[in-house]
Formats: structure tokens, C-alpha cells, sequence
């Protein structure tokens, strides 16, 4: 089976590194695996569709007029040509957002093509008129329209076509006649079938995370000196940095805190009392500032279900986070809690309770297992692929 995947970029923290695990098991499996993305280098089966000028003119249109996804065109006829060459038998989109890409071409050609497509919805973008997550708004249900998060990915300085953007996506994406709409977490399966995309059939596949490199594989800290975990590949006001400082105040002097993925700027303004690491890429070395923290603490204000929750419980390390999009799910009284979102005394109170042995480093790593297991998710687009093309056919 000839399979092409469609993504912004490849590598890890780019949709959980779902799309370069599905190009690596596919070629395992023996099936013929091409990724497009619009920037990235071109090795191991994947093709660079965007240059640096063109995804500056996107950039610079979704800035000032909010036109993101409607620049791009050369890039998308270059796919289309390519995808014509290869040939698949199954398309399967990831995230078209990114400035690279002019989806309206793009669903012009997959309509005509009559090939089945799997949409892995990562976030949101697909069914709202600007954000990529919504927070305390209802508007992407029947119609954006004033949005209130303007300024967040992929941020509009100026314009604001949040209506125009919805309806026009409602328009171009509801006609393909064959598309299975795959949510990664159950909260992105029941806001999809509230959606713009509620007519198509769907699926929820989870992400997955590599079981043999994240697990227990440092000591947890002593009882007089816990370590509060944060990680993320981009903080910003929807990872919940501003209440990392807060919670620092909140904790008792006795407690550590350790944030991975700041950037320069952020871990200039850190307080001296809260370690500030830039982005780790290994993911061994990740695995041990896992397996080395008391508590991971998430408090994210939207996501979809959160890599690093998986990371953390496959380290053995309980989970406590905001009640907000996908990140509870899955969780037990053994492995972590959630509390209402900007409730920054709460998420204080559970995380002390972790030093308290009140949560099972061992029920974390079992929670993981069960769930979270790369391979056997991921299987289950590979057995998505094959009722699609026997359909096909």
C-alpha cells in the first residue's frame, strides 16, 4: 500500500512525532511511505514543499490580514504534483496549518482525486476561524466571529477574519467523500462531532510514546527535597507559565522546581528560586529529569491529550494538571488528579500531596503501558488504513 502523510514538519513535539513513528513502522510493515512537509530537510522518505521566502509571505499575510492557510499556492501544486506522481492509496493529513500550505487548492484536488483520507486532528485549528485552541469560548460552533484570541497561533496583528475564516473553512472541508476524522484524545472526538467536521466518520487513535527510552531510570528525590516537574517544547500563557510562579510562592521553601523548555528570554526573568533549562532533544535525557522529579505538574489552559503527561507517567512520576481539554484523561487516584482551571491553591495542595506517597510510581508506569504504548496506538491506523483501501477497491 502506497501511503502519503501530510505535515507541517517532522520531528519530535511536531504532533508528538506521530507522522515520522506511522513513516517508520510503515516501512517496516513493507508498505511504501512518502511524507510532504513544508519545511525540514528531505531525508527518510519526505519531501520539502515550502522555501523560505514563501513561508514568509504566509507569515507575514496571517500577521496582518488573518489569511492563514490562504497563501502558499506554489507549494501546494508542487504536492499536488508529487502526491499525482506517487500515487497513494491513502492520503493521511496531520496539521495543514503552518504557512505552508493553500488548503483551498489543496481540497480542490483531494475532492477530485477519490482518495480516501485520514485526518489526524492534533488541536483545533481545522474547526474554528483563527485559534488552534479555543479556551472559555464557544464560538467555532456555529460560527467565529470577534475572536478573542487573536493574538495567539497563528497570531493576526490587525485583521480579524475569524468569521469569514470559519465559514469559508466549513465550505471547502465538508465535501470530501471519503474522510475518517481521527481525534487524538476523547475530548477532541466530542468537540469534532460538535464541529464543522461532525458529518464524517471518526476514530480516536491516541498518540503513543516510546515505552523502552521513557521509563523509571533515575532515583526519586528524598522526602525533605521534592522536585516539581515542568515541560514544554514552547512556553506561553496557554502551558500556564505565569502560574509556575505562582505556584513557586505557593510551595514551601523545601520544595525544587525545574522547568525544561524555556527560551533565553524566559529563563532571564526566572526567579532564582525555580531552575530554568532550555529545550532537551534527547530523549534519554528527558527520561531522567522525568524520572528524577516528585510530581510532573501540567498546568495547561487547552490541549489536546498533553506527550509530556504520557512521558511523565511512563517515568513513574504522578501527574497533576488543570481539568482542561484532553489532559485528565486516563488518569487514576493512584496516578495523578486535576483541578479546575486557574485554581493555582488547588494545584498546590495536590502537588505537596505527591511527596506524601499518596500516588504509585509503579500504577503510573502500568497506566502507561496500557495507553500509552507507541506501537500498538499507532497499529491502529495502519488497520484504518486497510479497511480504507479494501473499500477503495
Amino acid at each position: 500500500m502506497k501511503i502519503l502523510q501530510i505535515n507541517t514538519a517532522a520531528g519530535r513535539g511536531v504532533a508528538g512525532g506521530v507522522p515520522d513513528s506511522i513513516q517508520e513502522m510503515g516501512r517496516t510493515l513493507g508498505h511504501e511511505m512518502l511524507m510532504a512537509v513544508g519545511r525540514g530537510n528531505s531525508a527518510g522518505g519526505r519531501t520539502t514543499l515550502a522555501d523560505a521566502f514563501s513561508t514568509g509571505v504566509h507569515w507575514a499575510a496571517t500577521r496582518l490580514c488573518d489569511r492563514h492557510g490562504l497563501h502558499s499556492r506554489a507549494a501546494t501544486r508542487r504536492l499536488i504534483a508529487k502526491a499525482e506522481t506517487f500515487a497513494p492509496d491513502v492520503i493521511h493529513l496531520h496539521n495543514i496549518h503552518g504557512y505552508y500550505l493553500h488548503y483551498p487548492t489543496l481540497f480542490d484536488w483531494l475532492r477530485g482525486s477519490g482518495c480516501p483520507v485520514v485526518w489526524t486532528l492534533h488541536d483545533c485549528w481545522p474547526l474554528t476561524g483563527h485559534c488552534a485552541f479555543f479556551r472559555n469560548c464557544e464560538r467555532w460552533r456555529s460560527g467565529c466571529h470577534k475572536c478573542p484570541l487573536l493574538r495567539t497561533y497563528p497570531a493576526s496583528l490587525l485583521a480579524d477574519r475569524s468569521k469569514s475564516n470559519h465559514k469559508l473553512k466549513r465550505n471547502t472541508f465538508a465535501k470530501l467523500q471519503r474522510c475518517t476524522i481521527v481525534p487524538v484524545s476523547d475530548w477532541l472526538d466530542k468537540v469534532a462531532g460538535q464541529s464543522l467536521l461532525g458529518h464524517y466518520p471518526r476514530r480516536v487513535i491516541r498518540n503513543g510514546i516510546d515505552l523502552g527510552t521513557f521509563r523509571p531510570c533515575a532515583p526519586k528525590p528524598p522526602s525533605d527535597s521534592p522536585l516539581a516537574l515542568g515541560v514544554a517544547s514552547h512556553w506561553d500563557e496557554r502551558k500556564g507559565l505565569k502560574d509556575f510562579r505562582a505556584l513557586r510562592h505557593m510551595l514551601p521553601a523545601h520544595w525544587r522546581m525545574r522547568l525544561i523548555g524555556l527560551d533565553s528570554r524566559q529563563r532571564r526573568r526566572l526567579s532564582p528560586d525555580i531552575e530554568g533549562l532550555g529545550r532537551i532533544n534527547s530523549a534519554a535525557e528527558l527520561a531522567r529529569h522525568y524520572s528524577e522529579a516528585t510530581v510532573f505538574v501540567n498546568p495547561t489552559q487547552a490541549e489536546g491529550d498533553p506527550l509530556t503527561k504520557m512521558e511523565a507517567l511512563a517515568c513513574g512520576t504522578p501527574v497533576v494538571t488543570y481539568d482542561s481539554g484532553g489532559a485528565a484523561e486516563g488518569l487514576t487516584p493512584e496516578t495523578g488528579t486535576a483541578v479546575g482551571k486557574d485554581c493555582v491553591d488547588a494545584l498546590a495542595r495536590e502537588t505537596e500531596r505527591c511527596a506524601t506517597g499518596h500516588y504509585s510510581a509503579k500504577a503510573c508506569r502500568e497506566l502507561a503501558e496500557k495507553r500509552f504504548d507507541m506501537r500498538r496506538n499507532l497499529s491502529g491506523y495502519f488497520d484504518l488504513y486497510a479497511e480504507l483501501h479494501a473499500d477503495k477497491r
